[in-house]
Protein backbone atom coordinates (compact mmCIF):
# COMPACT_ATOMS: atom_id res chain seq x y z
CA UNK A 1 0.00 0.00 0.00
CA UNK A 2 1.35 3.45 -1.09
CA UNK A 3 -0.46 6.46 0.03
CA UNK A 4 0.57 10.23 0.21
CA UNK A 5 0.05 12.06 3.27
CA UNK A 6 1.59 15.34 4.93
CA UNK A 7 3.69 16.36 7.43
CA UNK A 8 0.95 17.31 9.78
CA UNK A 9 -1.51 14.01 8.74
CA UNK A 10 1.59 12.24 10.00
CA UNK A 11 2.21 13.87 12.99
CA UNK A 12 -1.06 13.65 14.09
CA UNK A 13 -2.87 10.63 12.41
CA UNK A 14 -0.24 8.20 12.02
CA UNK A 15 0.86 7.59 14.75
CA UNK A 16 2.49 4.01 16.12
CA UNK A 17 -0.53 2.25 18.33
CA UNK A 18 -3.00 4.42 16.09
CA UNK A 19 -5.53 2.97 13.43
CA UNK A 20 -6.74 5.01 10.17
CA UNK A 21 -8.28 4.59 7.36
CA UNK A 22 -6.40 3.83 4.54
CA UNK A 23 -6.56 2.23 0.91
CA UNK A 24 -10.14 1.19 1.57
CA UNK A 25 -9.36 -0.14 4.83
CA UNK A 26 -8.09 0.27 8.08
CA UNK A 27 -4.78 -0.21 9.51
CA UNK A 28 -2.97 0.21 12.86
CA UNK A 29 0.79 2.30 12.81
CA UNK A 30 3.69 -0.36 13.76
CA UNK A 31 6.23 1.99 13.49
CA UNK A 32 7.95 5.00 11.37
CA UNK A 33 10.39 3.39 9.18
CA UNK A 34 13.85 4.37 9.43
CA UNK A 35 13.10 7.73 10.98
CA UNK A 36 15.65 10.58 11.06
CA UNK A 37 17.27 11.68 13.96
CA UNK A 38 16.62 15.37 14.98
CA UNK A 39 19.76 16.51 16.25
CA UNK A 40 19.39 20.73 16.88
CA UNK A 41 17.13 20.18 19.53
CA UNK A 42 17.59 22.12 22.78
CA UNK A 43 17.48 19.47 25.25
CA UNK A 44 16.95 21.22 28.57
CA UNK A 45 13.79 23.02 27.05
CA UNK A 46 12.62 19.90 25.47
CA UNK A 47 12.72 18.01 28.91
CA UNK A 48 11.20 20.55 30.82
CA UNK A 49 8.54 21.15 28.03
CA UNK A 50 7.73 17.68 28.43
CA UNK A 51 8.16 17.51 31.95
CA UNK A 52 5.76 20.42 32.03
CA UNK A 53 3.23 18.38 29.38
CA UNK A 54 3.32 15.33 31.27
CA UNK A 55 3.28 16.03 35.00
CA UNK A 56 -0.79 16.82 35.58
CA UNK A 57 -0.84 12.38 35.59
CA UNK A 58 2.14 12.10 37.58
CA UNK A 59 0.12 14.44 39.83
CA UNK A 60 -3.47 12.87 39.74
CA UNK A 61 -1.26 9.40 40.02
CA UNK A 62 2.06 8.22 40.54
CA UNK A 63 1.56 5.35 38.50
CA UNK A 64 -0.58 7.22 35.49
CA UNK A 65 2.12 8.52 34.05
CA UNK A 66 4.50 5.46 33.85
CA UNK A 67 7.72 7.12 35.49
CA UNK A 68 8.00 9.49 32.72
CA UNK A 69 8.33 12.38 34.86
CA UNK A 70 10.92 10.62 36.98
CA UNK A 71 13.07 9.39 34.01
CA UNK A 72 13.00 12.76 32.71
CA UNK A 73 14.39 14.09 35.77
CA UNK A 74 16.70 11.68 36.20
CA UNK A 75 17.90 12.60 32.82
CA UNK A 76 17.48 9.19 31.11
CA UNK A 77 18.10 9.18 27.09
CA UNK A 78 15.33 11.22 24.45
CA UNK A 79 15.59 11.45 20.91
CA UNK A 80 13.55 13.30 18.33
CA UNK A 81 12.37 11.30 15.42
CA UNK A 82 11.34 12.63 12.35
CA UNK A 83 9.85 11.20 9.20
CA UNK A 84 11.32 10.28 6.71
CA UNK A 85 9.25 10.96 3.93
CA UNK A 86 11.06 7.95 1.42
CA UNK A 87 10.76 5.00 3.74
CA UNK A 88 6.75 6.22 5.47
CA UNK A 89 5.54 3.93 8.06
CA UNK A 90 4.78 0.46 8.46
CA UNK A 91 0.96 -0.46 9.19
CA UNK A 92 -1.23 -3.65 9.33
CA UNK A 93 -4.42 -4.66 8.82
CA UNK A 94 -6.77 -3.67 11.67
CA UNK A 95 -9.03 -5.09 13.69
CA UNK A 96 -8.73 -8.40 12.09
CA UNK A 97 -12.73 -8.96 11.88
CA UNK A 98 -13.62 -9.45 8.41
CA UNK A 99 -17.39 -9.17 7.05
CA UNK A 100 -18.81 -10.56 3.62
CA UNK A 101 -20.48 -7.32 2.20
CA UNK A 102 -23.18 -9.47 0.78
CA UNK A 103 -24.59 -11.43 3.64
CA UNK A 104 -22.47 -10.09 6.45
CA UNK A 105 -21.31 -13.42 7.67
CA UNK A 106 -17.91 -12.38 9.81
CA UNK A 107 -14.53 -14.57 9.30
CA UNK A 108 -10.70 -13.91 10.35
CA UNK A 109 -9.21 -13.60 7.25
CA UNK A 110 -9.82 -11.07 4.39
CA UNK A 111 -10.05 -13.25 1.13
CA UNK A 112 -11.92 -16.75 0.51
CA UNK A 113 -15.31 -17.71 -0.94
CA UNK A 114 -18.30 -17.27 1.27
CA UNK A 115 -21.09 -19.55 2.44
CA UNK A 116 -22.98 -17.37 0.27
CA UNK A 117 -20.95 -17.85 -2.82
CA UNK A 118 -19.14 -14.33 -2.61
CA UNK A 119 -15.97 -13.90 -3.31
CA UNK A 120 -15.32 -9.85 -3.16
CA UNK A 121 -12.56 -9.26 -1.18
CA UNK A 122 -14.64 -8.65 2.95
CA UNK A 123 -14.71 -5.53 4.69
CA UNK A 124 -13.40 -5.13 8.41
CA UNK A 125 -15.53 -4.56 11.12
CA UNK A 126 -14.74 -1.02 12.36
CA UNK A 127 -15.10 -1.81 15.89
CA UNK A 128 -12.26 -1.65 18.64
CA UNK A 129 -11.79 -2.87 22.08
CA UNK A 130 -9.65 -0.46 24.12
CA UNK A 131 -8.42 -0.60 27.76
CA UNK A 132 -7.53 2.75 29.38
CA UNK A 133 -5.85 1.37 32.29
CA UNK A 134 -3.45 -0.61 30.14
CA UNK A 135 -3.30 1.13 26.63
CA UNK A 136 -4.25 -1.97 25.03
CA UNK A 137 -6.03 -2.03 21.68
CA UNK A 138 -7.30 -5.12 20.19
CA UNK A 139 -9.49 -7.33 17.66
CA UNK A 140 -13.20 -7.96 19.56
CA UNK A 141 -14.31 -10.95 19.88
CA UNK A 142 -17.35 -12.68 18.22
CA UNK A 143 -18.46 -15.93 19.02
CA UNK A 144 -19.36 -18.97 16.80
CA UNK A 145 -22.70 -21.03 16.69
CA UNK A 146 -21.07 -23.79 18.76
CA UNK A 147 -23.32 -25.95 16.54
CA UNK A 148 -22.62 -24.34 12.46
CA UNK A 149 -19.37 -22.71 13.16
CA UNK A 150 -21.28 -19.84 11.54
CA UNK A 151 -21.49 -16.09 12.72
CA UNK A 152 -23.06 -12.91 11.35
CA UNK A 153 -23.58 -9.41 12.03
CA UNK A 154 -26.66 -7.31 12.38
CA UNK A 155 -26.41 -3.35 12.14
CA UNK A 156 -29.12 -1.85 13.96
CA UNK A 157 -28.91 1.52 12.43
CA UNK A 158 -26.76 3.32 15.13
CA UNK A 159 -22.80 3.77 16.12
CA UNK A 160 -23.13 2.01 19.13
CA UNK A 161 -21.18 -1.38 19.54
CA UNK A 162 -23.33 -1.75 22.42
CA UNK A 163 -26.26 -2.60 19.67
CA UNK A 164 -24.49 -4.86 17.06
CA UNK A 165 -26.69 -8.20 17.11
CA UNK A 166 -24.85 -11.27 16.53
CA UNK A 167 -26.19 -14.30 15.40
CA UNK A 168 -26.15 -17.58 13.28
CA UNK A 169 -27.16 -17.47 9.72
CA UNK A 170 -27.50 -21.23 9.74
CA UNK A 171 -30.15 -21.58 12.69
CA UNK A 172 -33.58 -20.34 12.50
CA UNK A 173 -34.49 -16.55 12.40
CA UNK A 174 -34.65 -15.02 15.93
CA UNK A 175 -32.07 -16.71 17.78
CA UNK A 176 -28.88 -14.62 17.83
CA UNK A 177 -25.16 -15.14 19.82
CA UNK A 178 -25.21 -12.70 21.46
CA UNK A 179 -26.14 -8.55 21.49
CA UNK A 180 -22.84 -6.43 21.52
CA UNK A 181 -18.69 -7.27 22.52
CA UNK A 182 -18.09 -7.90 25.64
CA UNK A 183 -14.58 -9.44 26.90
CA UNK A 184 -12.16 -8.04 29.66
CA UNK A 185 -8.17 -7.27 29.03
CA UNK A 186 -5.90 -9.93 30.00
CA UNK A 187 -3.41 -7.50 31.48
CA UNK A 188 -1.74 -7.40 35.16
CA UNK A 189 -4.24 -5.07 35.87
CA UNK A 190 -7.80 -6.16 34.79
CA UNK A 191 -10.79 -4.70 33.90
CA UNK A 192 -12.44 -5.28 30.96
CA UNK A 193 -12.67 -3.82 27.59
CA UNK A 194 -14.27 -0.89 26.01
CA UNK A 195 -15.45 -0.78 22.44
CA UNK A 196 -16.23 1.53 19.85
CA UNK A 197 -15.15 3.14 16.43
CA UNK A 198 -11.26 3.06 15.60
CA UNK A 199 -11.96 6.48 14.69
CA UNK A 200 -12.82 7.65 18.20
CA UNK A 201 -10.89 10.07 20.32
CA UNK A 202 -11.53 7.70 23.09
CA UNK A 203 -9.55 5.50 21.34
CA UNK A 204 -6.15 7.51 20.46
CA UNK A 205 -5.64 10.74 22.12
CA UNK A 206 -2.11 12.15 20.73
CA UNK A 207 -0.29 13.76 23.71
CA UNK A 208 2.13 16.21 22.26
CA UNK A 209 3.93 19.78 23.23
CA UNK A 210 4.78 22.35 20.56
CA UNK A 211 8.07 24.78 21.41
CA UNK A 212 10.38 27.47 19.84
CA UNK A 213 13.71 25.69 19.17
CA UNK A 214 16.52 27.55 17.93
CA UNK A 215 17.74 26.77 14.35
CA UNK A 216 21.15 26.71 15.40
CA UNK A 217 23.15 25.57 18.43
CA UNK A 218 24.79 29.23 19.17
CA UNK A 219 21.54 31.00 19.05
CA UNK A 220 20.83 29.43 22.49
CA UNK A 221 24.20 30.27 24.07
CA UNK A 222 23.76 34.12 22.86
CA UNK A 223 20.71 33.86 24.33
CA UNK A 224 22.43 32.39 27.80
CA UNK A 225 25.55 34.74 27.39
CA UNK A 226 22.62 37.70 27.29
CA UNK A 227 21.37 36.24 31.10
CA UNK A 228 19.20 34.18 29.74
CA UNK A 229 15.37 33.65 31.21
CA UNK A 230 16.24 36.25 33.85
CA UNK A 231 17.19 38.45 31.07
CA UNK A 232 14.30 37.87 29.34
CA UNK A 233 11.85 38.21 31.76
CA UNK A 234 13.22 41.69 32.35
CA UNK A 235 13.39 42.30 29.03
CA UNK A 236 9.19 41.41 28.09
CA UNK A 237 8.56 43.86 30.96
CA UNK A 238 10.65 46.38 29.79
CA UNK A 239 8.29 46.23 26.03
CA UNK A 240 11.01 43.95 23.94
CA UNK A 241 13.25 47.56 23.56
CA UNK A 242 15.88 46.84 21.27
CA UNK A 243 16.08 44.61 17.82
CA UNK A 244 16.62 41.27 20.08
CA UNK A 245 17.69 40.48 23.77
CA UNK A 246 20.96 41.94 24.44
CA UNK A 247 23.85 40.24 24.84
CA UNK A 248 25.54 43.72 27.29
CA UNK A 249 23.63 42.24 30.21
CA UNK A 250 25.41 39.38 30.62
CA UNK A 251 27.86 39.97 33.59
CA UNK A 252 25.01 40.87 36.01
CA UNK A 253 23.43 37.54 35.65
CA UNK A 254 25.66 34.43 37.58
CA UNK A 255 23.27 31.85 37.37
CA UNK A 256 23.32 32.13 33.34
CA UNK A 257 26.77 32.50 33.40
CA UNK A 258 27.30 28.88 36.09
CA UNK A 259 25.11 27.31 33.14
CA UNK A 260 27.31 28.01 30.22
CA UNK A 261 30.56 27.31 31.98
CA UNK A 262 28.91 24.08 33.37
CA UNK A 263 27.82 23.66 29.83
CA UNK A 264 31.37 23.83 28.99
CA UNK A 265 32.22 21.77 30.76
CA UNK A 266 33.84 23.25 34.00
CA UNK A 267 33.85 21.79 37.31
CA UNK A 268 31.71 23.85 40.13
CA UNK A 269 35.24 24.62 42.11
CA UNK A 270 36.19 26.25 38.79
CA UNK A 271 32.92 27.49 38.11
CA UNK A 272 32.02 29.00 41.39
CA UNK A 273 35.90 31.00 41.29
CA UNK A 274 35.67 32.88 38.25
CA UNK A 275 32.28 33.80 39.51
CA UNK A 276 33.82 35.43 42.75
CA UNK A 277 36.69 36.75 40.39
CA UNK A 278 33.99 38.89 37.94
CA UNK A 279 32.84 42.76 38.51
CA UNK A 280 30.24 43.56 40.09
CA UNK A 281 27.92 45.25 37.86
CA UNK A 282 24.15 45.51 37.77
CA UNK A 283 22.40 46.59 35.19
CA UNK A 284 20.22 50.03 35.96
CA UNK A 285 16.88 49.25 34.54
CA UNK A 286 16.37 45.97 36.24
CA UNK A 287 14.92 44.97 39.09
CA UNK A 288 13.61 41.95 40.69
CA UNK A 289 9.64 40.94 40.78
CA UNK A 290 8.44 38.89 43.87
CA UNK A 291 6.92 36.31 42.47
CA UNK A 292 6.27 32.38 43.26
CA UNK A 293 9.50 30.19 42.22
CA UNK A 294 7.64 27.99 40.15
CA UNK A 295 5.54 30.63 38.48
CA UNK A 296 8.79 32.57 37.82
CA UNK A 297 10.42 29.52 36.19
CA UNK A 298 7.40 29.47 33.83
CA UNK A 299 7.45 32.89 33.39
CA UNK A 300 11.18 33.01 32.48
CA UNK A 301 10.49 29.84 30.12
CA UNK A 302 8.10 31.70 28.31
CA UNK A 303 10.13 34.86 27.96
CA UNK A 304 12.79 32.99 26.23
CA UNK A 305 10.85 31.37 23.81
CA UNK A 306 10.23 34.96 22.54
CA UNK A 307 14.08 36.12 22.83
CA UNK A 308 14.53 32.84 20.94
CA UNK A 309 12.02 33.06 18.43
CA UNK A 310 12.63 36.94 17.66
CA UNK A 311 16.54 36.64 17.80
CA UNK A 312 17.37 36.14 13.94
CA UNK A 313 14.05 37.61 12.49
CA UNK A 314 11.96 40.33 13.50
CA UNK A 315 10.16 42.69 11.61
CA UNK A 316 7.60 45.49 13.03
CA UNK A 317 5.10 47.82 11.98
CA UNK A 318 8.25 50.66 12.19
CA UNK A 319 10.40 48.60 9.92
CA UNK A 320 7.09 48.70 7.00
CA UNK A 321 7.19 52.62 7.52
CA UNK A 322 10.35 53.01 7.11
CA UNK A 323 10.51 50.36 3.98
CA UNK A 324 7.28 52.11 2.04
CA UNK A 325 7.74 54.48 -0.24
CA UNK A 326 4.03 54.61 -1.39
CA UNK A 327 2.78 57.22 0.51
CA UNK A 328 -0.75 55.22 0.95
CA UNK A 329 0.43 52.81 2.78
CA UNK A 330 2.92 55.16 4.67
CA UNK A 331 -0.18 56.31 6.13
CA UNK A 332 -1.87 53.04 6.99
CA UNK A 333 1.42 52.07 8.67
CA UNK A 334 1.24 55.19 10.38
CA UNK A 335 -2.24 55.87 11.66
CA UNK A 336 -4.82 53.03 10.57
CA UNK A 337 -2.61 50.25 12.28
CA UNK A 338 -1.75 51.86 15.29
CA UNK A 339 -5.30 53.04 15.75
CA UNK A 340 -6.31 49.54 14.86
CA UNK A 341 -4.05 47.91 17.42
CA UNK A 342 -5.22 50.36 19.89
CA UNK A 343 -8.79 49.79 19.67
CA UNK A 344 -8.17 45.82 19.44
CA UNK A 345 -5.80 46.10 23.00
CA UNK A 346 -2.79 44.74 21.72
CA UNK A 347 0.74 46.15 22.28
CA UNK A 348 2.33 44.88 19.44
CA UNK A 349 2.22 42.68 16.22
CA UNK A 350 5.40 41.44 14.83
CA UNK A 351 6.03 39.17 11.99
CA UNK A 352 9.06 36.63 12.65
CA UNK A 353 9.48 35.30 8.69
CA UNK A 354 12.04 32.67 10.22
CA UNK A 355 9.69 31.14 13.27
CA UNK A 356 11.65 28.40 14.48
CA UNK A 357 9.00 25.46 16.15
CA UNK A 358 9.37 22.25 17.22
CA UNK A 359 5.61 20.22 16.89
CA UNK A 360 5.89 16.61 18.40
CA UNK A 361 4.23 13.62 20.08
CA UNK A 362 5.79 12.23 23.34
CA UNK A 363 2.75 9.38 23.66
CA UNK A 364 -0.96 9.18 23.66
CA UNK A 365 -3.89 8.15 26.06
CA UNK A 366 -7.11 5.73 25.63
CA UNK A 367 -10.59 6.60 27.27
CA UNK A 368 -11.36 9.91 28.79
CA UNK A 369 -8.85 12.33 28.21
CA UNK A 370 -8.44 13.64 31.78
CA UNK A 371 -4.88 13.13 33.75
CA UNK A 372 -6.17 10.71 36.30
CA UNK A 373 -8.67 9.15 34.09
CA UNK A 374 -6.66 7.17 31.77
CA UNK A 375 -3.36 6.12 31.81
CA UNK A 376 -0.57 7.95 29.96
CA UNK A 377 1.19 5.61 27.66
CA UNK A 378 4.41 7.05 25.80
CA UNK A 379 7.48 5.68 22.92
CA UNK A 380 10.21 3.82 24.65
CA UNK A 381 12.34 1.33 23.32
CA UNK A 382 14.10 -1.30 24.59
CA UNK A 383 16.71 0.39 25.69
CA UNK A 384 15.21 2.60 27.71
CA UNK A 385 15.63 5.43 25.21
CA UNK A 386 11.98 7.60 25.21
CA UNK A 387 11.32 8.39 21.58
CA UNK A 388 9.68 11.58 20.30
CA UNK A 389 8.38 11.75 17.22
CA UNK A 390 8.17 15.29 15.84
CA UNK A 391 9.03 18.01 13.18
CA UNK A 392 11.38 21.19 13.23
CA UNK A 393 10.73 23.38 10.94
CA UNK A 394 11.47 27.29 10.28
CA UNK A 395 7.80 28.93 8.99
CA UNK A 396 6.46 32.34 9.49
CA UNK A 397 4.71 33.56 12.38
CA UNK A 398 3.13 36.67 13.99
CA UNK A 399 3.80 37.91 17.69
CA UNK A 400 0.98 39.13 19.56
CA UNK A 401 1.41 40.79 22.82
CA UNK A 402 -1.68 42.25 24.65
CA UNK A 403 -1.50 45.64 26.05
CA UNK A 404 -1.12 44.79 29.91
CA UNK A 405 -2.67 48.17 31.13
CA UNK A 406 -5.87 46.65 29.31
CA UNK A 407 -5.65 43.42 30.93
CA UNK A 408 -5.44 44.68 34.15
CA UNK A 409 -8.34 46.76 33.98
CA UNK A 410 -10.48 43.51 31.92
CA UNK A 411 -9.42 41.86 35.46
CA UNK A 412 -10.65 44.35 37.50
CA UNK A 413 -14.05 44.50 35.98
CA UNK A 414 -13.70 40.41 36.45
CA UNK A 415 -14.14 41.69 40.41
CA UNK A 416 -9.86 40.79 41.02
CA UNK A 417 -8.63 42.82 43.92
CA UNK A 418 -5.66 44.35 42.00
CA UNK A 419 -4.21 48.03 41.90
CA UNK A 420 -4.56 50.48 39.68
CA UNK A 421 -1.08 51.02 37.39
CA UNK A 422 -0.42 53.45 34.98
CA UNK A 423 2.14 52.34 32.83
CA UNK A 424 2.98 48.52 30.74
CA UNK A 425 5.48 47.51 32.88
CA UNK A 426 3.39 48.36 36.25
CA UNK A 427 0.69 46.54 35.30
CA UNK A 428 2.47 43.66 33.76
CA UNK A 429 4.23 43.34 36.85
CA UNK A 430 0.69 43.39 39.01
CA UNK A 431 -0.27 40.58 36.89
CA UNK A 432 2.63 38.48 37.25
CA UNK A 433 2.25 39.00 40.76
CA UNK A 434 -1.01 37.78 41.26
CA UNK A 435 -0.83 34.83 39.25
CA UNK A 436 0.43 31.51 40.22
CA UNK A 437 2.22 28.43 38.85
CA UNK A 438 0.73 26.68 35.20
CA UNK A 439 0.62 23.27 36.35
CA UNK A 440 -1.72 25.23 39.73
CA UNK A 441 -3.14 27.91 38.50
CA UNK A 442 -4.73 30.28 40.81
CA UNK A 443 -8.64 31.63 39.79
CA UNK A 444 -6.80 34.93 38.18
CA UNK A 445 -3.96 32.81 36.21
CA UNK A 446 -7.33 31.14 34.54
CA UNK A 447 -8.33 33.86 33.60
CA UNK A 448 -5.56 34.89 31.95
CA UNK A 449 -5.02 32.04 30.10
CA UNK A 450 -8.67 31.71 29.02
CA UNK A 451 -8.35 35.41 27.84
CA UNK A 452 -5.48 35.23 25.51
CA UNK A 453 -6.30 31.84 24.28
CA UNK A 454 -9.59 33.03 23.59
CA UNK A 455 -8.36 36.01 21.75
CA UNK A 456 -6.25 33.75 19.46
CA UNK A 457 -8.55 31.37 18.46
CA UNK A 458 -10.54 34.56 17.27
CA UNK A 459 -7.44 36.03 15.55
CA UNK A 460 -6.41 32.28 13.39
CA UNK A 461 -10.11 32.32 12.52
CA UNK A 462 -9.86 35.69 10.55
CA UNK A 463 -6.80 35.03 10.03
CA UNK A 464 -7.46 32.42 7.82
CA UNK A 465 -9.75 34.04 5.74
CA UNK A 466 -7.51 37.28 5.27
CA UNK A 467 -4.45 35.57 4.48
CA UNK A 468 -6.13 32.99 2.05
CA UNK A 469 -4.98 29.97 4.72
CA UNK A 470 -6.88 26.77 5.44
CA UNK A 471 -7.66 27.14 9.23
CA UNK A 472 -5.74 23.80 9.85
CA UNK A 473 -2.90 25.19 8.36
CA UNK A 474 -2.22 27.68 11.18
CA UNK A 475 -0.90 26.66 14.68
CA UNK A 476 -0.69 28.44 17.84
CA UNK A 477 1.86 28.55 20.35
CA UNK A 478 -0.01 30.73 23.85
CA UNK A 479 2.55 32.13 26.40
CA UNK A 480 -0.16 33.42 29.05
CA UNK A 481 2.95 34.60 31.38
CA UNK A 482 4.23 36.85 28.33
CA UNK A 483 0.85 38.16 27.86
CA UNK A 484 1.47 37.02 24.44
CA UNK A 485 0.67 34.29 21.66
CA UNK A 486 1.80 33.23 18.58
CA UNK A 487 0.25 32.00 15.29
CA UNK A 488 2.15 30.49 12.75
CA UNK A 489 1.36 28.77 9.27
CA UNK A 490 2.85 24.88 9.21
CA UNK A 491 4.68 24.54 6.47
CA UNK A 492 4.29 21.99 4.00
CA UNK A 493 7.91 20.16 3.13
CA UNK A 494 10.12 23.37 2.17
CA UNK A 495 8.14 25.62 0.97
CA UNK A 496 6.69 28.28 3.63
CA UNK A 497 3.33 30.22 2.91
CA UNK A 498 3.55 33.93 2.42
CA UNK A 499 0.30 34.58 3.73
CA UNK A 500 0.64 35.95 6.95
CA UNK A 501 3.00 38.27 5.77
CA UNK A 502 0.91 39.78 2.73
CA UNK A 503 -1.98 40.14 5.95
CA UNK A 504 0.76 41.88 8.17
CA UNK A 505 1.70 43.86 4.98
CA UNK A 506 -1.69 45.20 4.17
CA UNK A 507 -4.51 43.72 6.05
CA UNK A 508 -4.06 43.60 9.55
CA UNK A 509 -5.77 46.98 10.50
CA UNK A 510 -9.12 45.30 8.76
CA UNK A 511 -8.71 42.04 10.46
CA UNK A 512 -8.37 43.97 14.25
CA UNK A 513 -10.99 46.21 13.42
CA UNK A 514 -13.41 42.67 12.27
CA UNK A 515 -12.34 41.07 15.78
CA UNK A 516 -13.78 44.16 17.74
CA UNK A 517 -16.80 45.39 15.66
CA UNK A 518 -17.55 41.76 14.12
CA UNK A 519 -21.04 39.88 15.70
CA UNK A 520 -19.57 37.97 18.84
CA UNK A 521 -22.77 35.66 18.96
CA UNK A 522 -22.48 31.92 18.17
CA UNK A 523 -25.00 30.33 15.85
CA UNK A 524 -25.60 27.93 18.30
CA UNK A 525 -27.05 30.17 20.98
CA UNK A 526 -28.29 29.79 23.64
CA UNK A 527 -27.09 26.41 24.12
CA UNK A 528 -23.57 27.38 23.50
CA UNK A 529 -23.33 30.36 25.59
CA UNK A 530 -24.92 28.29 28.32
CA UNK A 531 -22.28 25.55 28.06
CA UNK A 532 -19.14 27.89 28.00
CA UNK A 533 -19.80 30.07 25.05
CA UNK A 534 -16.91 28.04 22.83
CA UNK A 535 -17.72 25.49 20.64
CA UNK A 536 -16.94 24.14 17.01
CA UNK A 537 -18.92 27.19 15.51
CA UNK A 538 -17.81 29.75 17.45
CA UNK A 539 -13.74 29.29 18.75
CA UNK A 540 -13.02 25.73 18.25
CA UNK A 541 -10.16 24.88 16.12
CA UNK A 542 -8.96 21.36 14.89
CA UNK A 543 -6.68 19.59 16.84
CA UNK A 544 -3.42 20.38 14.76
CA UNK A 545 -3.93 23.95 15.13
CA UNK A 546 -4.80 23.80 19.32
CA UNK A 547 -2.17 22.26 21.48
CA UNK A 548 -4.59 22.85 24.50
CA UNK A 549 -7.87 20.60 22.74
CA UNK A 550 -10.03 23.92 22.84
CA UNK A 551 -10.17 24.05 26.66
CA UNK A 552 -9.92 27.02 28.52
CA UNK A 553 -11.95 29.12 25.52
CA UNK A 554 -15.02 31.72 25.97
CA UNK A 555 -16.27 34.46 24.34
CA UNK A 556 -17.51 36.49 26.94
CA UNK A 557 -13.74 36.75 27.54
CA UNK A 558 -13.58 38.78 24.48
CA UNK A 559 -17.03 40.68 24.45
CA UNK A 560 -21.17 40.83 25.96
CA UNK A 561 -20.60 43.68 28.24
CA UNK A 562 -17.64 42.34 30.65
CA UNK A 563 -15.31 41.36 27.51
CA UNK A 564 -11.57 42.73 26.84
CA UNK A 565 -12.94 44.31 23.67
CA UNK A 566 -15.91 46.11 25.52
CA UNK A 567 -13.10 47.82 26.95
CA UNK A 568 -12.47 51.78 25.04
CA UNK A 569 -9.32 52.73 24.30
CA UNK A 570 -7.32 55.47 25.64
CA UNK A 571 -7.31 58.31 23.72
CA UNK A 572 -3.14 58.96 22.45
Amino acid sequence: MREMRSGSQMLFGHLPEQTVDAAGGIWKVKRWNEPKTVNTIDTAALREELIRAAYPWKDADPSQDGGFVDDLLAHKPVRVHALNREEGVFCEPFPRLFMCQRCKRLYDDAIGRCRCGSTARRGQLPFVGYHEACGAIKTPYVRKCPQHQQRAVRFPGTASAAELIFYCPECPPGSFLNRGFGASCDCALGGVLSFTVHRSGNVFKPRGISMINPPRREILLRIEQAGGGERALEWMLEGMVGRRLTESAAAQNPASIRKLLEDRGFDDETITAMIAAMPATADPRSRTVPLDPELRADAERQAKQVALATFESRITITDLLHRSKAESLRDQYRSAYPRALRRAGFERIELIDRFPVLTAQFGYTRGKPNPGDSRLRTYRQNTGEYVIYGDLAQTEALLIRLEPTRILEWLIRQGFALPGCSGDREAAEAILSAMGPMDRPNPLTESVIELVHSISHAFIKRAAVFAGIERSALSEVVLPTALSFFVYAAARGDFVLGGLQALFESDLHHLLDGMVDDEHRCALDPGCEDTGSACAVCLHLGEPSCRMFNTRLSRKALAGGRGYFDITASPT
